[in-house]
């Protein structure tokens, strides 16, 4: 117990280094791309040395799979939390809409590394991103068609994908306008396509 005292501080130190760092490299790679990226750049970044990143991450290929495994982890994190917590297929949509658009307003640069850099991944952590993106959007899908049936099979899974990809697009329109109404608009052009008046009320009687 002791041993551990000395050791917390350090410990909280180096944590905060490594978010530093990720956060740091994600807008890097963002603007110049993943090789042009160099451990020198990314130490100037955060105050240290190029060779002192070794001591947090093991090579640039480590920090991008821990960059885009992160975003998948974060999002199937919050999707699963709403549908094991909220019964209601409506809510769930919404709240589903409303985490992705929080995610994706807080994050264009996330998306954009994910959009851009995502190949580079080997064949076994493109295979972890692509089941957490499977299983993300098997949430969304289930929440549709229990809300809707008409969606079920191949329909619902493609309104979701499409729905995903709307929201992704402030990678390119997130600067230019103002963050609340991004998300206003966001919110009515998603809950549209999915036919959620935007309160948890059908836009459509009868269903």
């Amino acid at each position: 117990m002791t041993s551990s005292v000395p050791q917390g501080p350090r410990a909280v130190a180096k944590l905060k280094r490594r978010h530093e760092l990720l956060d740091a490299a994600a807008g890097i790679i963002a603007d110049k791309g993943f090789h042009a990226m160099t451990l020198e750049d990314l130490g100037e970044a955060v105050g240290i040395s190029g060779p002192a990143v070794y001591r947090h991450f093991s090579s640039k290929q480590a920090i991008l799979v821990e960059l885009l495994t992160g975003v998948s982890e974060r999002l199937l994190a919050t999707a699963t939390r709403i549908e094991e917590t909220v019964t209601d297929p409506a809510r769930q949509l919404e709240l589903l809409i409303e985490g992705h658009i929080d995610f994706a307003l807080s994050e264009p640069v996330l998306i954009r590394l994910q959009n851009r850099e995502l190949y580079r991944l080997d064949d076994e952590d493109l295979r972890a991103v692509r089941t957490m993106q499977g299983r993300y959007l098997g949430i969304w899908s289930r929440a549709l068609v229990a809300y809707d049936p008409s969606f079920a099979g191949e329909s619902g899974r493609a309104a979701v994908l499409m729905v995903a990809g709307l929201l992704n697009s402030t990678e390119h329109v997130g600067h230019r306008w103002d963050g609340e109404m991004l998300r206003v608009t966001m919110t009515r052009l998603a809950c549209g396509a999915l036919g959620l008046s935007g309160d948890g009320a059908p836009q459509h009687p009868g269903r």
